[in-house]
């Protein structure tokens, strides 16, 4: 087996990198170990897909691929480091946030929280559009269907998550019945479909839809176009006001309060919200 030590630019945070894999795993598209502080998932490089086995420490990920080569591990590194934020520079918001009555405490506690995003972009609009308005178990459960109907073998026990082709060439109908979705949310995921097909989206990781085409796909409002922004784009300034867990977090504000208090976080609002998130006593979006 090949493998690398991929050591992040600070400290991890194992539990935190675990919590945050492990509430949106996918039956078949991961395996997630808790227990060991491993999640594995297929990464695809030009010699083909590969089932990359990711252990977490304090100071990096090691990185175990069967039948990986140099080459292989090259084009798999960073990917990942990009995927789990492994580059950021954690300092440059401890300072600013350490001063803030509200995020000072959180910070204090757990210094060391990253913006993971998505492998795939395609992956992260649609499992975005599966758990809206649904809880964090049902869209998982809906992800695994999703997986399992229009995704593809993968090595290791694993499967390959759906391309957009492959959810247009059976109809928003077949869509509908096969995931058990609502006519109104299989539309959604079906125009999102489209749209990534007609931006020549390749299976990369990013959002090939701006905000204001996002918005316009009926079924996509602010709080999905700010959620993509944040960890489909790994955009460090981005941020959901109408995020109810991070809204529960402060107090249960409004949504206005929220995108007020936020403009003095910038700009690692997406920072923040990591922190909101986890610091929540009652569940995550994140």
């Amino acid at each position: 087996m090949s493998s690398r030590f991929l050591t992040s630019n600070g400290p991890l945070d194992p539990g935190h990198m675990m919590r945050t894999l492990g509430i949106h795993a996918i039956p078949t598209l991961d395996i997630h170990e808790p227990a060991k502080h491993r999640h594995t998932r297929v990464i695809a490089v030009d010699s083909g897909p590969k089932a990359v086995e990711l252990e977490f420490t304090t100071n990096g990920v090691q990185l175990s691929c069967p039948g990986a080569n140099s080459n292989d591990l090259d084009q798999i590194e960073p990917a990942v480091r990009a995927w789990l934020d492994l580059d950021t520079d954690l300092s440059r918001m401890q300072e600013p946030f350490s001063l803030d009555p509200t995020l000072g405490p959180l910070v204090k506690a757990r210094p060391w929280l990253r913006l993971v995003g998505y492998l795939n972009g395609f992956e992260a609009a649609a499992t975005t559009v599966l758990g809206q308005h649904v809880t964090l178990a049902a869209g998982r459960t809906f992800g695994g269907r999703f997986v399992s109907a229009y995704g593809s073998e993968g090595p290791g026990g694993l499967r390959i998550f759906p391309t957009p082709e492959a959810v247009l060439s059976r109809g928003v109908e077949t869509l509908r019945e096969t995931i058990g979705l609502t006519k109104t949310r299989a539309s959604t995921l079906f125009l999102m479909a489209e749209g990534f097909t007609a931006k020549g989206f390749t299976g990369t990781s990013g959002i090939p839809l701006d905000r204001s085409e996002l918005l316009a796909l009926r079924g996509v409002g602010p709080w999905t176009a700010d959620y993509l922004q944040m960890r489909g784009r790994s955009d460090p300034d981005a941020f959901a006001p109408g995020d109810l867990v991070a809204r529960r977090a402060l107090n249960r504000i409004s949504e206005r309060e929220a995108a007020a208090l936020a403009r003095s976080w910038a700009p690692y609002r997406s920072y923040a919200m990591v922190q909101l998130w986890a610091a929540d006593s009652i569940g995550s979006t994140l």
